[in-house]
């Protein structure tokens, strides 16, 4: 009588399995990784650096562009770019590494109408430029001009500037002639007069032009007071009386002396 076998899994429902080790699911990982990143990147360092330095003309020579282009930031009244242009032109074609920015705005300052110039390279091949022009504010003299700081400057002709006020004093005087004539330009406004000239005299006596027509001798003391007290008297006349007047006279303590255009008299316009 034979024996029958168990089998394993038959009657009981039970199967066996053979067990995998969860370490052997996991993805291998090199065990020299950083190392040979290290290498690889030594690797392309040097074969850049021998690459560069194979070609180390032809790369400096693409850097290294000579500058070509003028590319101007803003326009002008005074200044033409022609004459810009020939001031740059010794510039012209240097390397854009070796283009000396500091000395082309130092030339260019030297023109009579320019204020101050900012000035910068452009790679590959460019100046970039912007130019700020004088402002000019008075005639100081016959030739020269003042700008809004009381500086004097000289342009080769001053043509163009009839309409500005002319200012006249001892020399190194315009700061304080510029003030003067700020201040007096504020008192006479409301009474539609301007201020065409401004003359002081070496002795320290102040003398005006009007409306380019007339003229008041102020004197050397209480220019202000004495120049309200004329404002006073010229908006009380009628404008047929205002438009004869000839000359004026402030240096008085009590009243102005007014000379017409058709009287050779002198009167006295008393406060």
């Amino acid at each position: 009588m034979s024996t029958p076998r168990k089998t394993m899994g038959s009657a009981s429902g039970i199967r066996a399995t053979r067990r995998i080790s969860l370490r052997t699911k996991q993805p291998l990982k090199p065990k020299y990784s950083a190392k040979r990143n290290v290498i690889l990147l030594t690797a392309f360092c040097l074969s850049l650096a021998l690459l560069l330095s194979s070609y180390s003309h032809e790369v400096s020579r693409f850097m290294n562009r000579p500058i070509s282009k003028v590319r101007m930031e803003n326009t002008w009244q005074h200044i033409g770019e022609a004459e810009i242009r020939q001031l740059l032109s010794a510039y012209m074609g240097e390397g854009f590494f070796y283009f000396d920015v500091e000395k082309v705005k130092s030339d260019l300052e030297t023109h009579p109408w320019v204020a101050s110039v900012a000035a910068k390279r452009v790679w590959p091949d460019t100046l970039s430029l912007k130019v700020n022009e004088q402002v000019a504010i008075a005639r100081w003299g016959e030739s020269r001009l003042l700008n809004q700081h009381g500086e004097i400057f000289e342009p080769v002709s001053a043509a163009g500037n009839s309409n500005l006020p002319v200012l006249t004093g001892p020399e190194d005087s315009q700061f304080e002639v510029m003030e003067q004539y700020q201040r007096l330009s504020q008192l006479l406004f409301p009474a539609a007069l301007r201020l065409s000239a401004l003359y002081l005299s070496d002795r320290g006596s102040w003398e005006l032009e009007l409306n380019d027509d007339f003229q008041v001798i102020v004197g050397r003391v209480d220019v202000l007071e004495r120049t309200q007290r004329f404002v006073d008297f010229y908006v009380s006349q009628d404008t047929d009386l205002a438009q004869q007047i000839e000359s004026v006279d402030l240096r008085y303590s009590n009243g102005v002396a007014v000379r017409n255009v058709s009287s050779e008299l002198t009167e006295l316009a008393v406060r």
